[in-house]
């Protein structure tokens, strides 16, 4: 009912401005004996405010006109601009709250700077919920076609509002403290949930590795990593870039074996690369790498690195 109230003033309000304006424009027209379509544009700037030069020499009774239509006209056109505006805006907002309940297996990303925003092109658009405090941040992730919320993410009403309960993983990239509080009430709300979060200052490792945070980047550590790699490896950093940049249909995964049955058996035995098309590239085992050969016996706890393509990948499970 509030709907159908809301959509009936609007069309009252729409009729009156229409009719205020061909009131003007006959009236104009009767009186100054102008063209129709100069007494026309003579109402709309006036009831606008716009203020730009009349079309011709005014009577009057053509001013008397004028006055009328500055007092009546403009505030009866405010008051539709008032009208329409918010209603565009709710509308506006039940779309994208639509958009939310339909969403889930998604990426939460919090804090729409400019990490935020690499991070959220890496990314498949139509997975992505995007929650800054910033109106203008999320006015502009909507402009780059990103479903996004305006509000703190540290919050829990917020991010139920962004399906954290459906999210596939949550991406802080705001302040240490703000990531801190967000990903602790998100990990409260899905224990499930991947966290992930970009730090600020190295200080704030620590913290966040108390609170249970699964993966934490550091843009100076882990560029000054990289910068290294290059300096030493280049070739690991370029097969790596190859890799992860998506061009060609190659992972690499990791497995830890916790299957009694696995404990002793060979890569041989296994032959994951005749029936999955994946190859063991290496072993973790206490600590130590391992660059096995198809003897190499397997042990329960051991973590397996892998290469292959997708489909292959994902054919492990039924093996491993």
């Amino acid at each position: 009912m509030n709907g159908k109230k809301i959509e009936s003033d609007i069309l009252k309000i729409f009729f009156i401005l229409i009719g205020v304006i061909l009131f003007g424009t006959v009236s104009y027209h009767f009186i100054e004996g102008w063209d129709i379509f100069d007494c026309l544009y003579m109402t709309v700037i006036t009831i606008t405010t716009t203020g730009y030069k009349e079309v011709g020499e005014m009577s009057v009774y053509g001013k008397i006109l004028s006055m009328f239509l500055m007092f009546f006209g403009v505030g009866i056109f405010m008051y539709a601009i008032n009208t329409f505006v918010p209603h565009i805006v709710e509308r506006s907002e039940k779309r994208w709250e639509k958009l939310l309940k339909d969403i889930s297996d998604h990426y939460i990303v919090c804090g729409y700077g400019v990490m935020g925003k690499e991070i959220a092109k890496e990314l498949p658009k139509d997975k992505v919920v995007v929650v800054d405090i910033d109106i203008n941040k999320v006015e502009l992730a909507r402009e780059n076609g990103y479903i996004a919320i305006h509000g703190d993410a540290t919050d829990d009403v917020i991010l139920e509002k962004a399906g954290i309960k459906r999210a596939k993983a949550i991406i802080c990239c705001m302040t240490d403290a703000s990531n801190a509080f967000a990903l602790l009430t998100a990990r409260e709300l899905n224990p499930n949930v991947f966290t992930i979060a970009v730090l600020r200052s190295p200080d704030a490792e620590k913290k966040l590795k108390r609170i249970g945070v699964h993966a934490l980047l550091s843009p100076y550590r882990d560029t000054a990593r990289k910068v290294f790699a290059l300096l030493t490896r280049k070739a690991s950093v370029e097969f790596i870039e190859t890799i992860i940049s998506g061009r060609e249909e190659i992972c690499l995964e990791k497995v830890i074996i916790e299957n009694d049955k696995l404990d002793g058996k060979t890569l041989r035995e296994l032959d994951l690369r005749r029936r999955t098309g994946c190859t063991v590239v290496a072993i973790v085992r206490n600590g130590e790498i391992i660059l096995p050969d198809a003897d190499t016996e397997l042990k329960r706890g051991d973590i397996l690195y892998l290469i292959g393509k997708g489909s292959g990948i994902k054919a492990l499970d039924s093996f491993i």
